[in-house]
Parts: C-alpha cells; structure tokens; sequence
C-alpha cells in the first residue's frame, strides 16, 4: 500500500482510532527495539509514528496538540539516533509510556489522575 493511500485510509478514522492505531505502534516500538536484529523494523516504526502523529493533528482535540508536536519530536529525535544501544531500554520505557499516555486519552487506557494528556516527558 503507497503511502498516500495510507494517509487516505487512516485520515478516514476518528481522531481516537487514530490514536488507537499510533499507541499500536508506540506499543511495537517498546516491545522491538531492546533487540538489535529488530532495529531496521524500529527505524521503520519511528518513522511510521512520526507520520501518523503528523496525520492524526488536523483531527484531534487543539488541547492535545502541544503534547503530539512533543511526542512528534521525540519520535523525530530517537529516528535519526536510532539504533543507539545504550538507550534501547529508555526507549523501551518511552514508547511503552507514550502508548498509554495515548490509550488513557482515548479511554482505553487505565483511569489515573493524570489521564487527560498524553506524557511529555519521562
């Protein structure tokens, strides 16, 4: 599938299936980047969440807009550094915590006090 037919498909989504389909993605990003043989995979997956945050802004609430240009930056920074080796359960961390962050955001999420945005920072 091209990429402009992807774009299409997914901007064809709610905002919270979007965020749904790129806290997958964050999850995939966690769960493959701790082994080296994964890392051409992570590469693709930063670079797919980078794309996805960027497709999904028009449709989301103004409120979380600041927290995806974050989220979008960091995504941007480990893409251009990745693999780095010593940051590979950092990134484990991240991406586990940007998913959740996400799935919170969305309602699919646990309930915490926190839950209305998704976290900036780690």
């Amino acid at each position: 599938m091209s990429r402009q037919s992807l774009r299409e498909r997914y901007q064809q989504m709610a905002w919270p299936q979007q965020l749904g389909n790129l806290a997958s993605t964050l999850a995939r990003i966690s769960s493959r980047c701790s082994c080296p043989e994964y890392d051409p995979l992570v590469a693709n997956l930063l670079r797919e969440a980078a794309l996805l945050i960027e497709w999904s802004a028009p449709h989301t609430p103004p409120a979380l807009h600041p927290d995806l240009a974050a989220m979008q930056r960091e995504v941007v920074a480990w893409r251009q550094n990745w693999p780095l080796n010593q940051a590979r359960s950092l990134l484990a961390l991240r991406g586990r915590q940007m998913s959740e962050a996400l799935l919170r955001v969305v309602g699919l999420g646990d309930p915490s006090p926190h839950a209305e945005r998704p976290s900036r920072g780690a």
